[in-house]
């Protein structure tokens, strides 16, 4: 399969040489992604190759207007920054020998490739609250590059990702269904969920969440989306692109809290290993400050510190909605895994409350600092 597949990138992709191996990269929960090595007059290259879930991105030819818009813009503010290095710092499409930015091939299948980033690396958990802290800054910096997009040019690849009410109804409703006959097993799940939903929803409202500002941002900010350079560590690349849209800064926060404050991994089944480190929660809340630079408004500011709870949690219901639909959308290991990654999040949601009052006092001493 792999070979065929080789011989047909080869004859798809507008690349002067042949793709000669491909190897699986283990990384993602929605694409199946493979890197390709090519054979070229300039000597040996690397490809990423990657088939698009079209259960989950339904409109790809939508998908890769945002991505060309999104990356060609990123590459013109690092340039007007003066940054070197370019094609390590932002993702660039391999147009098909038709200048498409995509494939579809007989099956169906749509597939896309892009050059691989040599000598960089991603992290599941944050090794240091430096290497926090540097992909904080490199996300935060991705937020400020974006800000004179307009909106209203960047469509939603996946409506209403980010709407947590919407998530609490597909909650709600598979619950209500129950058609792989899992809710029972997962009551206390369920009803920890559900509390918390109320708990989030009137903290939101009472700090003013009416009033945060649409802007385009990642909507995907977990910590193995920057790619880090191997040699001087400096976040690099920020990667999974397909969720750039609009929405608020608080997703991008929210999910950096909960994937790089927390040093056990998204899956991790000992519960007791969950928390909320404070040195890392400091140093992200310094990192995405230092990158945003003077971006955010006070109100965005002042929400900060409920954006870890929030995304902890939305993501902690997409993980149980998906469990009690039958895993559908998230690719799972093993049985229950979804399950297992939703008790996760609703730990780290309730760790990440109660430190509500330390996070408040992090990010007003990093917005005083950043002034």
């Amino acid at each position: 399969m792999s070979a065929d597949l080789a011989l047909q990138f080869s004859a798809w992709y507008a690349l002067d040489g042949e793709c000669v191996q491909l190897a699986p990269l283990k990384r993602g929960h929605i694409h199946d992604t493979l890197v390709g090595t090519w054979h070229t007059p300039a000597g040996t290259r690397r490809v990423v190759h990657q088939r698009v879930n079209t259960h989950v991105f339904r409109d790809p030819a939508l998908l890769m207007r945002n991505w060309l818009r999104v990356t060609e813009h990123v590459r013109a503010a690092l340039a007007r920054e003066g940054k070197t290095e370019l094609e390590r710092r932002c993702l660039r499409a391999i147009p098909t020998k038709s200048g498409a930015p995509s494939h579809t091939d007989a099956s169906g299948a749509v597939w896309r490739a892009f050059a691989f980033i040599e000598g960089a690396r991603s992290l599941d958990v944050p090794e240091s609250p430096a290497r926090a802290q540097e992909a904080a800054r490199a996300f935060g910096a991705f937020a400020a590059q974006l800000h004179d997009l307009d909106p209203a040019t960047v469509a939603e690849s996946i409506p209403r990702f980010h709407d947590f009410a919407h998530r609490v109804a597909n909650l709600e409703a598979a619950i209500a269904a129950d058609a792989h006959g899992r809710a029972a097993d997962a009551a206390e799940d369920i009803e920890g969920a559900l509390r918390l939903a109320g708990v989030v929803e009137r903290a939101l409202a009472s700090e003013g969440a009416a009033a945060l500002p649409l802007r385009v941002v990642h909507n995907d900010c977990k910590l193995n989306n920057v790619l880090f350079d191997e040699r001087t560590g400096e976040g690099l690349c920020v990667i999974d692109l397909d969720t750039v849209m609009p929405g608020s800064v608080l997703a991008d926060f929210g999910d950096l809290a909960r994937t790089a404050a927390c040093p056990a991994p998204e899956d991790e089944p000992d519960l007791g290993r969950v928390h909320v480190d404070t040195r890392l929660y400091e140093a992200l809340v310094h990192g995405y400050l230092a990158g945003t630079g003077a971006l955010l408004t006070p109100v965005e500011i002042a929400l900060l510190p409920l954006a870890g709870p929030l995304i902890a949690l939305e993501t902690g219901i997409r993980f149980l909605t998906d469990h009690l639909s039958g895993d559908t959308y998230f690719r799972i290991h093993r049985p229950g895994h979804n399950q297992g990654r939703a008790r996760v999040q609703l730990r780290l949601t309730e760790q990440l409350l109660a430190g509500g009052d330390e996070a408040r006092r992090l990010v007003e001493v990093g917005s005083r600092a950043g002034q």
